[in-house]
């Protein structure tokens, strides 16, 4: 189940270049090393999903050897390092976040349409079952290229 910050994995941890809005709605931004400039690399349903999309950034922006500044440092090593304008970045960054998302907005109706199916008339007793969520992991996370 999702903590009160809604993050699926269930703990309070705070990723880098993300916020949360007033909306519930989670952001993700980063500056573009050497300016003042910032790429603005979209809004999520998740917190890991805006994560997903600051890590590509990041990773494009600043190399390999950056790896350090990862929400998820393991993902590096499944990342393919191309020199990129920095809008290929933003747009690259945010369809990494926004197919994340919609694995999880996947796995959430995969997770309402098996308890509608278990309990027949889809009411059963309010709880849903949100175990679906652990079949997710930053390995999944797939960078657009």
């Amino acid at each position: 189940m999702s903590s009160s910050n809604g993050n699926i994995f269930g703990d309070d941890r705070n990723y880098k270049g993300v916020r949360c809005r007033k909306q519930g709605k989670w952001v993700s931004e980063i500056r573009v090393p050497g300016s003042r400039d910032r790429l603005w690399l979209g809004t999520y349903r998740s917190p890991e999903a805006a994560a997903v999309a600051h890590d590509t950034a990041f990773f494009l922006l600043r190399g390999p050897s950056s790896s350090k500044g990862l929400n998820f440092p393991d993902r590096a090593a499944n990342m393919q390092w191309v020199s990129l304008s920095p809008r290929s970045v933003q747009r690259v960054a945010s369809e990494s976040g926004m197919d994340f998302d919609a694995k999880l907005i996947g796995q959430s109706s995969q997770i309402y349409e098996r308890e509608e199916s278990s309990n027949g008339d889809g009411f059963g007793d309010g709880s849903l079952n949100y175990d679906g969520y652990e079949d997710i992991s930053v390995d999944d996370m797939e960078i657009l290229m």
